[in-house]
């Protein structure tokens, strides 16, 4: 191969990719991204906010159950040490195993009740998600973004990008009230 082809197949390769490149730009411009802030779009919401304040209300009723029955549970407790010079060893020991049982099935109930609200806050936020997800894409439609991304997915985003507000104005006019649905507790 004399250097005329060399020189010839060099520029060809030159001119394939410098025009690959252009063609790849031209159509990367066509995207366009935008940035939300989803903690803050969760936080900001009115129905997250609703949502929350229905979850405190069940939660304190919880609360104020589990203050009684561990009060109830300290009383009994004591009663026991109470009793435990005047009855037999094998009675008292029955009342500690008796007690014992009480003070795990309390734990338990315990337990059970805060996965219920954790499971309930969950069905309702996904139905928040749900009730957005059309809105959002709406909104990308309005803005012409073909990616959005959450904040906390990229290092920097100029202002402009960030749709956050947008949509938090939109989704307070638009999204419907939810009422949180308790989660049944499982039979074990």
């Amino acid at each position: 191969m004399n250097f005329r082809q060399l020189a010839f197949s060099f520029f060809l390769i030159i001119l394939t990719v410098s025009s690959g490149q252009s063609v790849f730009a031209q159509s990367a411009t066509k995207a366009h991204i935008g940035v939300l802030n989803m903690h803050k779009i969760m936080q900001d919401l009115t129905v997250v906010q609703d949502i929350n304040t229905q979850l405190k209300k069940v939660e304190e009723n919880y609360k104020a159950e589990f203050t009684a029955a561990e009060q109830k549970l300290k009383d009994e407790r004591a009663q026991i040490e109470r009793q435990k010079t005047l009855i037999a060893p094998k009675a008292y020991s029955d009342k500690q195993i008796e007690f014992n049982k009480k003070a795990a099935a309390y734990r338990l109930d315990v337990q059970d009740k805060t996965r219920q609200l954790q499971q309930s806050r969950i069905a309702a936020l996904n139905e928040v998600r749900s009730q957005m997800e059309p809105i959002v894409q709406k909104l990308m439609g309005d803005y012409g973004a073909t990616l959005v991304f959450d904040v906390n997915e990229i290092l920097f985003a100029e202002k402009p990008l960030d749709l956050t507000e947008e949509v938090v104005v939109e989704l307070n006019k638009t999204l419907k009230k939810i009422k949180v649905k308790i989660v049944p507790l499982k039979k074990s």
